[in-house]
């Protein structure tokens, strides 16, 4: 579960404040790739559907993404289900704008700070 939290810190991350726009435009068709401070790598894909897929470690984890409001997106985990529902649904504000070549650092809710990269296509 832990990873699936980072996973969407992450992905949160790509987005722009402004609502009217695509905020996850340069995730579709590409890998977003966090790097944990331990060196867990965390690959996740962001599709227009309102979908996500992230894998770490052989496991994949899916689930859907939508805005509460013009700067937080919400993630549900739906396969596997979380043994603890009161990690699904959680929305975290949306900072940055993030691009295909970019790479950046996000602090985790614990503080630690974790590295993002957004490569072109689907590795």
């Amino acid at each position: 579960m832990k990873r699936i939290i980072l996973a969407a810190a992450a992905v949160f991350a790509l987005s722009t404040p402004v609502f009217a726009a695509d905020q996850f435009a340069g995730a579709y068709g590409n890998t977003v790739t966090q790097t944990l401070p331990d060196g867990t790598k965390i690959v996740i894909y962001v599709n227009a559907d309102g979908t996500w897929q992230s894998t770490a470690g052989g496991k994949t984890a899916k689930g859907t993404y939508a805005w509460k409001d013009e700067t937080h997106a919400c993630f549900t985990q739906t396969d596997p289900a979380p043994t603890d529902p009161k990690m699904n649904g959680r929305c975290t504000e949306i900072t940055g704008d993030h691009k295909v070549g970019d790479s950046w650092t996000v602090n985790t809710p614990d503080g630690k700070a974790i590295s993002v990269a957004i490569t072109a296509g689907r590795s």
